[in-house]
């Protein structure tokens, strides 16, 4: 597997790299001088693993973060000469790629997930926070706006009034009142959050690869569509289904389960 880029603070990996196993792909970011700050070189080291993954035909991508936060936000320390433009659209392409993987992906919280951190949570599929976990979106305390795709993922996450609450404040919440709105998937102990994470991710591992693309595409895809173009697009794709062969011997299977027969 190709390496990351790595930037000159230490010459350090920026996403280190670890398969739990053939399936299951690990992503830490590994800035923690900076609480894993995003920064160009970053964005561009997470896209290139997140890809990678799809080529080493990975099953589950779990994202981390070293140290004792996931992610602090974008770096305000770097260079800002083009009013935020560079920021944005790395903060974009995160979202684009997260949500358009065909892979799921479990963001396992560690600590602070702030800004761009937090955005990066809303862009996954499942989000497992620690119980000291803590996010905010504090856009409006330093007068910029939302990125990463979350003017459209918050509301529809956690509705348009909890969603005005978390960013017009721009106060922190804690893991249980960000599960308690629907933010994030599940609260565990600090000490339990790789495995938990592990344990999801193995989960994910044990369902058809074709149907889990299959229906993570349909959801976002449905979140920008009418209900009769939702009921078009669930035609066309749970016909290409029937005829996979993975389905086809799951089906068979289930058939046999419920009718108590042995397959032939």
């Amino acid at each position: 597997m190709s390496q990351p880029p790595s930037e000159s603070h230490g010459d350090t990996e920026l996403v280190v790299t670890t398969a739990q196993d053939d399936a299951v792909l690990v992503l830490r970011l590994n800035r923690p001088h900076r609480l894993n700050a995003l920064n160009e070189s970053l964005v561009d080291a997470l896209e290139a693993a997140l890809a990678q993954a799809v080529d080493d035909e990975r099953r589950a991508v779990i994202i981390t973060g070293t140290g004792r936060a996931f992610c602090a936000g974008f770096d305000l320390k770097e260079d800002r000469d083009d009013g935020g433009l560079r920021q944005i659209d790395g903060q974009q392409r995160l979202a684009a790629a997260l949500t358009s993987l065909p892979i799921p992906v479990v963001a396992a919280i560690n600590g602070l997930a702030v800004g761009a951190g937090c955005e990066i949570a809303l862009a996954c599929d499942f989000v497992v926070a620690g119980s000291d976990a803590q996010f905010s979106l504090p856009e409006v305390l330093i007068g910029t706006g939302m990125g990463g795709g979350t003017s459209f993922l918050l509301g529809l996450t956690i509705g348009r009034i909890k969603a005005s609450e978390f960013v017009l404040l721009g106060e922190p919440i804690s893991a249980a009142q960000a599960d308690a709105i629907g933010l994030i998937s599940r609260v565990v102990e600090p000490d339990q959050l790789p495995a938990a994470a592990e344990e999801l991710a193995a989960k994910l591992v044990s369902r058809p690869p074709h149907a889990i693309a299959t229906v993570k595409a349909a959801l976002f895809r449905g979140l920008n569509q009418t209900f009769a173009d939702a009921l078009s697009a669930e035609l066309t794709e749970v016909h290409a289904a029937h005829f996979h062969p993975d389905s086809a011997a799951l089906m068979e299977s289930f058939r046999h389960r419920s009718t108590g027969r042995t397959p032939a």
